[in-house]
């Protein structure tokens, strides 16, 4: 099958019974690979965030369709995605947050194979990062932020459909952190996935640069 890889950033003519009107699921978190052309062989069970190198985090989620497709023909249509609904909740400490949406387009066919298809996304959303602008704690304390998010779209019939919400932790504090006149490079698909420093296995790697016109 053609991967199907879909980025949101906030940067389907087929019959079948789906249980708990969920034609497309999210599964588990992988996280692309060094030069950004895959993503690894492995799932994470949570994420963790220096704040001080990256404000971004970017997984992907697998893709899956339950829905039913008919191998002699063209895979149908089997989803039409039109909006990811982002919430969120924390804890050390504990703040509030506005619910976010991202306006997106892209359709999943019936039968996805979740190892060949994935949704990649930013889970912090412009309002979400405001927030922890100043909730955040200096390491070793940390913080976890839960992200809350599912899909919605429409079948072809104009029904409207949505996928399973899922809940991601992510650990979040402020540890290593460039001089006061750089920044953090994130043109380095060396030093971080995809060129995102900060994240995960690369928490404390990441490059610096001078801040630009400084």
């Amino acid at each position: 099958m053609k991967r199907l890889w879909v980025i949101a950033i906030l940067a389907f003519g087929a019959s079948a019974c789906v249980e708990g009107n969920n034609p497309v699921q999210l599964l588990s978190a992988v996280p692309r690979t060094l030069d950004c052309k895959d993503v690894e062989d492995v799932a994470l069970t949570r994420g963790s965030l220096n704040f001080n190198a990256g404000k971004s985090y970017r997984i992907g989620f697998q893709l899956y369709s339950p829905l039913s497709t008919d191998d002699d023909v063209l895979t149908p249509a089997g989803f039409y995605a039109e909006e990811i609904l982002i919430s969120y909740d924390s804890v050390g400490p504990k703040i509030s947050f506005t619910d976010e949406s991202l306006p997106i387009y892209f359709v999943v066919p019936a039968g996805a194979d979740p190892e060949e298809s994935w949704l990649e996304m930013d889970l912090i959303g412009t309002e979400a990062r405001k927030k922890l602008e100043t909730a955040v704690p200096t390491y070793p304390d940390e913080m976890t932020l839960f992200v809350t998010l599912k899909v919605k779209g429409k079948l072809p019939s104009g029904k409207g459909a949505e996928t399973n919400e899922v809940t991601y932790p992510i650990s979040i504090s402020r540890a290593a952190r460039c001089p006061d006149d750089q920044v953090p490079t994130y043109a380095d698909t060396e030093g971080a996935p995809c060129g995102y420093p900060g994240q995960d296995a690369f928490y404390n790697t990441f490059g610096c640069i001078p801040v630009q016109g400084g």
